[in-house]
């Protein structure tokens, strides 16, 4: 089956190009002969266009006020998802629908609470948090989980418990006795999947071949009982990774006190160590910028007036005008007042009401029939507009 789908050319699809259409022989391996070309192919692969728009949904959809929004610019190539099954012998994670470079959002929390165990805990993570003093009795709120063999022996401190959440454990009636929030419990802070920025790299094409070669296979494949030496043969080893410079977008929600938090500390940790396989040889780094709060969403009578800004009061005027007499609208009402106004929708008849209100169309009418200068046929078609105007929306007292 495999063979015959070849005959339909390379999918456009990264993930299935890189995971099933790999050209693969017995051994389920793609021949050396044939990997450097394969894998240029699979780097020529763009971006679909239709990409963007889904983009744009997804982010507009955070509009909670704690959610916080900011873009991830890697100084190094990428490689998630490299433990995964693959043609050549190295995987790769790539968004499910397009097939995007993504950072899963639970790599991004593990990544965020290791370096926070770390580099925030207390230097003896086996001293019990009631007996910790001075600073380390501070650092034993960062403090993650404490595991006896495969048992959790310990909870984690507060701050921990509060971004990441916490396990049941076998020190919970000691650690309530002494005053300290023992249980399970869920993290206050949600790690979104950092999705691919549209455009922001040359030509829309983000992953790249990349190679490691190692110098000492029998030592690895030994697992350390054969010593290293200067006369193994060199094994290079041919994969697909995500190009530096790219740019992903990281977001977070929960409680503003704890994104804004939980974004500093992502910052520091991408920065510093880096995420996915291979942050020792320098995979996965990258520089975050400014965390920026999201806006409310609007409704669509909002966006409307919004788009509406840049017109002067009396274009808008005039589209009305020519609505409430049944004459073809011009823009920039023309698809919103497409239907006249007894064929028009709950929808459309609100977004109308509000455009009048920002406007204040009833009192340009009123203003024509104050206005002595005004003629007969003017001031008749401005009580015409009122009265139209007052049937389709009606003043209502309080």
């Amino acid at each position: 089956m495999r063979q015959v789908l070849h005959n339909v050319g390379t999918p456009d699809h990264v993930g299935i190009a890189y995971d099933a259409w790999g050209p693969v022989g017995d051994d389920g391996k793609v021949p050396d002969a044939r990997r450097a070309q394969w894998l240029s192919d699979l780097a020529g692969i763009g971006v679909s266009p239709d990409y963007s728009r889904s983009f744009e949904r997804w982010k507009a959809s955070f509009s909670a006020p704690g959610d916080r929004l900011a873009e991830l610019t890697l100084a190094s190539r990428m490689l998630i998802g490299h433990g995964n099954a693959s043609a050549s012998g190295v995987g790769l994670t790539v968004h499910h629908t397009w097939g995007v470079p993504l950072i899963p959002g639970s790599s991004l929390k593990g990544l965020v609470a290791h370096y926070v165990d770390a580099t925030y805990g207390p230097a003896d993570p086996n001293r019990k948090p009631w007996e910790q003093e001075g600073d380390e009795r501070v650092r034993a709120n960062y403090q993650g989980v404490t595991w006896n063999g495969r048992r959790i022996e310990r909870g984690p401190g507060a701050v921990y418990r509060a971004l990441f959440g916490a396990p049941d454990s076998r020190e919970d009636v000691a650690l309530r006795e002494h005053n300290f929030i023992a249980g399970a419990a869920s993290g206050l802070v949600t790690f979104h999947d950092a999705l691919y920025l549209p455009g922001s790299i040359t030509g829309d094409k983000p992953f790249a071949a990349d190679v490691l070669t190692v110098h000492q296979k029998g030592y690895y494949d030994s697992a350390g009982k054969s010593a290293p030496n200067d006369y193994d043969s060199p094994n290079p080893v041919a994969f697909l990774t995500v190009r530096p410079k790219c740019r992903l977008l990281l977001a977070l929600s929960g409680p503003i006190e704890w994104t804004e938090l939980a974004g500093q500390l992502l910052s520091d940790a991408l920065e510093k160590w880096g995420v996915g396989g291979k942050t020792t040889a320098g995979y996965g780094i990258g520089k975050v910028g400014k965390w920026t709060k999201t806006e409310p969403r609007r409704t669509k009578g909002e966006q409307v007036l919004a788009d509406l800004e840049k017109y002067e009061r009396s274009v808008l005027v005039d589209a009305i005008e020519r609505w409430l007499s049944s004459q073809p609208t011009a823009e920039p009402l023309r698809n919103l007042l497409s239907a006249t106004p007894e064929a028009a929708s709950s929808e459309q008849l609100e977004i109308v009401r509000l455009v009048g209100a920002k406007i204040n169309i009833r009192s340009v009418w009123e203003s024509r029939l104050r206005d002595k200068k005004s003629s007969d046929a003017k001031k008749t078609r401005a009580s015409n507009f009122i009265e139209r105007w007052t049937q389709l929306f009606p003043i209502t007292k309080n």
